[in-house]
C-alpha cells in the first residue's frame, strides 16, 4: 500500500533535491516568519556579504558604537553588529530584525562570525 507523503515530509523531500550552492549557508531559514510592512518574511538572504566593502564597514563600525555596542575587539561577534549588517543587506528594518526569534538570532550571529573569521 502507498503511503501519502505529509506537507512536512514533501518539503524535507524538495530540499533534498534542491541543487546546494557555494552560499547556500549565507541563505538563512527562519524557523517562524516575521511581519515587515503587512508581508511574512521567512528567510534572511546574506550573500550580499561578499559585496561589502570597506566603507561599508567604517559606516557599521560606527552605527554600532553609536548605538551603545562596547569593545573594538571582534564587534562581528554580537547581536548588534548582526542585526546591523542584516539591515544593511537585506533593507528590513531595525525593528522587523528586532522580532527574529532568538534561535534563529543565534544561528545569524553564528553565519557572520563564519563569514568574517572562517574560511568556507
Amino acid at each position: 500500500m502507498e503511503e501519502k507523503r505529509t506537507e512536512k515530509q514533501e518539503t524535507a523531500v524538495q530540499e533534498e533535491a534542491a541543487p546546494k550552492g557555494k552560499s547556500d549557508w549565507k541563505v538563512i531559514r527562519l524557523s517562524k516568519p516575521v511581519m515587515h510592512m503587512g508581508n511574512p518574511v521567512r528567510e534572511l538572504d546574506l550573500t550580499g556579504l561578499d559585496s561589502l566593502t570597506l566603507d561599508d564597514m567604517t559606516e557599521l563600525y560606527n552605527l554600532y558604537e553609536e548605538l551603545g555596542g562596547t569593545g573594538t575587539i571582534m564587534q562581528e561577534s554580537s547581536l548588534l553588529f548582526a542585526k546591523l549588517v542584516t539591515q544593511r543587506l537585506t533593507g528590513l528594518t531595525m525593528e522587523t530584525l528586532g522580532q527574529i526569534p532568538a534561535k534563529d538570532a543565534a544561528k545569524l550571529k553564528h553565519r557572520l562570525y563564519r563569514f568574517f573569521y572562517m574560511s568556507v
